[in-house]
């Protein structure tokens, strides 16, 4: 694809060299390597961009790797939850799947939640458009014995499958009143994937935005992951709120040992002038040392900004949108810590870097 060439995707963010050495490489590489591996040697360097295709086919070169011979496996899941809403977990899906994509990840974002926020800061009018969502898949999953067309669902956000979505609706409602009729009815969306894994396998990580609250389709959701990011803003009520998830998770770990799963705690909304903050953050540290993200999201007015207003351009998450400002920088640092947690890799290659939690 020509730097110029349109592409058929919602957006096509670009990148210049710097930012491809600087922030999403490690570690980091020249500029001259850069277009080597990229083969945008010709031509004056500096009016070269890049774009999350280029940076998958950079670390494939680096890692003597070709997507013809990589051996696929099914893609772990990150389901961004919480018990109650207003923690900032749309945020952190969107920039959690931007992030990914943008370092070279295939990542398919799925929109779990009925006010399909996640589903409008893309760039999809979830009260016009004609959507299908997870919720008619499982059903049609069920209702057809196990066939069902996924990829009908899928909008692209960036172009050559660098990141989708299964977008949502306020219909997405409806799931839970048929899922109380199902057996098995907590493993429904589970079975979804094994049973559609080739369709699947071709993204290197799946990011959901659950609804708040607990319901049929959440827990769900939950069945699949193995690691629930629990986003916490950092007040009271999120701290009262984050024993419900945790006791969740252990029903569905009695009920499903198979499905054992466990948590990590993402801090979100931090600010150091506010002495609330502050002391949530240190309940989180004193209570789930070995469950707390060493990354903690900071405020940042730049996220209020990702919804678009009625009738405007929506221009995507702040990693996006921003990709210099501080809350970018802290959702790319979040990324990079879940590849090993989550065993992220990049068509079969792990670049995780090493923990640094509880040192």
């Amino acid at each position: 694809m020509s730097e110029t060439q349109a592409v058929s995707a919602l957006r096509d963010p670009t990148f210049r060299g710097k930012f491809v050495c600087d922030a999403l490489v490690w570690p980091s590489i020249s500029l001259h390597i850069l277009k080597k591996l990229t083969g945008k040697e010709t031509g004056d360097g500096a009016r070269h961009v890049y774009r999350p295709a280029d940076v998958r086919k950079l670390k494939l070169a680096q890692y003597e790797n070709e997507e013809s011979s990589v051996n696929r496996k099914p893609p772990p899941v990150v389901n961004c939850r919480m018990a109650k809403g207003g923690t900032g977990k749309t945020t952190v899906a969107a920039n959690l799947g931007t992030a990914f994509s943008f370092m070279g990840y295939k990542t398919l974002m799925i929109d779990a939640d009925p006010q399909a926020s996640l589903t409008n800061m893309m760039g999809i009018d979830a009260s016009s458009e004609d959507i299908t969502h997870i919720g008619h898949l499982m059903e049609q999953f069920v209702g057809n014995k196990g066939h069902v067309d996924v990829a009908s669902a899928v909008r692209n956000v960036f172009s050559e499958g660098m990141l989708d979505i299964i977008p949502a609706d306020i219909t997405l409602t409806n799931a839970d009143g048929w899922l109380m009729n199902q057996m098995q009815r907590e493993t429904v969306f589970d079975r979804l994937l094994v049973s559609n894994k080739d369709f699947f396998e071709q993204y290197d990580v799946i990011v959901v935005d659950s609804a708040p609250g607990t319901s049929l389709l959440s827990m769900n959701i939950m069945v699949a992951t193995r690691t629930q990011l629990a986003v916490c803003w950092l007040d009271r009520e999120n701290l009262k709120a984050l024993p419900i998830l945790l006791g969740n998770v252990d029903e569905i770990n009695a009920a499903y040992p198979n499905h054992a799963s466990d948590v990590e705690i993402v801090a979100n909304g931090y600010s150091a002038i506010y002495k609330q903050s502050k002391e949530a953050l240190e309940v989180l540290v004193a209570k789930y040392p070995h469950q707390l993200n060493e990354n903690v999201i900071q405020q940042f007015s730049g996220f209020h900004r990702q919804q678009a207003l009625p009738g405007g351009e929506c221009k995507g998450a702040v990693v996006e949108q921003d990709q210099s400002s501080p809350g970018a920088k802290a959702m790319l640092d979040l990324a990079k810590s879940l590849l090993g947690r989550y065993k992220i890799t990049l068509a079969g290659f792990d670049e995780s870097i090493p923990s640094t939690r509880g040192n």
